[in-house]
This record gives structure tokens, C-alpha cells and sequence, in this order.
């Protein structure tokens, strides 16, 4: 079954390859406890009206998500 998840996150850790973008974010709850998880853009999910992000933004993050190692992880579509 597939997931999806809209979230507001800090973006912690960011690497680039010729497939991927990958790395990590950080969100905050109500109760003030933050949250870490991993997230992955492919190439291909790049288009015009997604700008780019680089460590230290603050953004909008949706798409599927997935639990590895019950560590989340957010594929951003």
C-alpha cells in the first residue's frame, strides 16, 4: 500500500549523484520533538517548477514515503 506524507523540514545533510539527490531532514511536532529522516529525489522528479534545495533550507517536502529500518524515508515526487 502507498503512503504519502507533506511535511516542513530542515534539510540537514544533502549529497548529489547522477541519479539521486539524497540525504537527510529534520522535522519538528507539536510536542517539540524532532524527527530525522532520510530523503531521495531521483533525476527524473526535477522539473521546472521544483526548485532546487541545498543544505540549510527550509521546505516544503511531499511525496511517498517508506520505513526502512523503521526509519522513515521520503521519496520526493
Amino acid at each position: 500500500m502507498t503512503s504519502t506524507l507533506t511535511v516542513i523540514a530542515l534539510i540537514n545533510r544533502l549529497r548529489v549523484s547522477d541519479k539521486t539527490v539524497y540525504g537527510d531532514a529534520v522535522y519538528r511536532e507539536k510536542t517539540s520533538e524532532n524527527h530525522t529522516f532520510n530523503i531521495k529525489q531521483f533525476i527524473n522528479a526535477r522539473h521546472e517548477y521544483n526548485e532546487e534545495f541545498f543544505e540549510g533550507d527550509l521546505v516544503l517536502l511531499g511525496g511517498k514515503f517508506t520505513l526502512e529500518t523503521e526509519k522513515l524515508m521520503v521519496r520526493i515526487c
